[in-house]
């Protein structure tokens, strides 16, 4: 299957819009367009990435270092491409459709609002029921959805700290933590929340030692293929930072070291047989957040994202690191310059140093370093 790649970061927050003529914040916007070229360390040989532009330069020279073959930018008359798109919403179908996309081989509106619903917040506090009795051990509670004040306020009576999520937003957006300020505010804040999206999300706050996922593909019909582990570092807000990029056996060794193999692969079999029943026809990629308490807990439904993630490009860049080589992927703010530079071996796979995985741009970076 050759794939159309769009790289559109801003899908949650174009899901909170429910509008196909979303706008997106400056900064979200500035993502979007630094990792345009992104798609490329996923992409397969006859898959196309839409976007604005890049450097002809560029392209030809890391394709050429990276033996990446025959991927190249959308020349809008390419045929037997399926659309790929970070995440599916009607400003995601609206960006491949006017990228000259044929309209007609996109989802319709009635299957992108059941999309947008099963996106909400709502259905990782249905996965996190029905996967509970599927394991011989405890995980942390379901999130409770809270459509009024009262809600919010009874949920504060009998927790600690809070984190109240919007229903939809992604990476450290539409978090607001109780212990972070005064009472009021906090009520005020989620207040907010349940005004602009109906409702809000709320959980325990932990104090968490590690945070990973586990990376899916589902068929639409029922299938669900298991893809890998993503390990992964949050910022203090929440927010994503960065991967680490190295051999599945690696990455699951450290995880399993602090979560024990035995819960590891319970969840990863009881998500294979749960995911179906809560994924009402999705086809495409998925995450599921997870999250290891100080105290041992583990909080296997952070968050469901029914789209691809950072998580999946590390997964990826795993194959262009020489064995037994970790690196990190990291997505850096406003870079000083461009990375130092990478020593590959004769099979272009990466031994030491720092490269950049798109073209310059003064907003972001996104980097491999060893």
């Amino acid at each position: 299957m050759k794939r159309l790649w769009l790289y559109f970061p801003e899908n949650d927050l174009a899901l909170a819009a429910g509008t196909a003529c979303y706008t997106a914040p400056p900064a979200a916007w500035a993502l979007h367009m630094a990792g345009e070229a992104l798609p490329l360390w996923m992409a397969s040989p006859g898959d196309r990435i839409l976007c604005s532009g890049l450097n002809a330069r560029w392209l030809a020279e890391t394709c050429s270092r990276f033996n990446i073959i025959d991927v190249d930018v959308y020349d809008h008359r390419s045929a037997g491409l399926t659309a790929s798109p970070w995440g599916w919403s009607e400003a995601s179908r609206r960006m491949l459709a006017d990228g000259g996309y044929p309209e007609a081989q996109l989802p319709g509106v009635d299957a992108l609002a059941r999309l947008r619903n099963l996106s909400h917040r709502r259905t990782a506090a249905a996965l996190a029921e029905r996967l509970q009795p599927e394991l011989p051990f405890r995980i942390a509670p379901a999130a409770v959805e809270a459509a009024d004040i009262s809600g919010v306020e009874d949920f504060l009576k009998t927790n600690g700290a809070v984190i109240a999520k919007s229903p939809w937003s992604s990476s450290g957006r539409g978090l607001v933590r109780s212990r972070n300020m005064p009472r009021e505010a906090f009520l005020q804040q989620t207040a907010g929340i349940i005004r602009r999206q109906g409702s809000v999300m709320l959980e325990r706050e932990y104090d968490k030692v590690l945070d990973f996922a586990m990376l899916f593909e589902a068929d639409g019909v029922g299938g669900v293929s298991y893809r890998g582990l993503s390990l992964f570092d949050t910022s203090a807000r929440g927010a994503y930072t960065s991967n680490v990029v190295a051999s599945q056996d690696a990455i699951r060794a450290r995880i399993s070291a602090i979560a024990g193999e035995e819960r590891l692969a319970a969840v990863q079999t009881a998500l294979e047989q749960v995911l179906p029943r809560v994924l009402d026809g999705y086809a495409g990629p998925l995450g599921v957040d997870m999250l290891l308490t100080r105290d041992g807990l583990l909080d296997a439904t952070v968050e469901l994202n029914l789209r691809y993630t950072m998580g999946f490009v590390a997964l990826a860049l795993a194959e262009r690191v020489a064995p037994g080589v970790e690196a990190t992927l990291s997505v850096v703010a406003r870079p000083d310059g461009p990375a130092a530079g990478a020593v590959t071996d004769g099979c272009g796979r990466v031994v030491s140093g720092s490269l950049d995985l798109t073209p310059p741009h003064p907003a972001f970076a996104f980097r491999l370093s060893v």
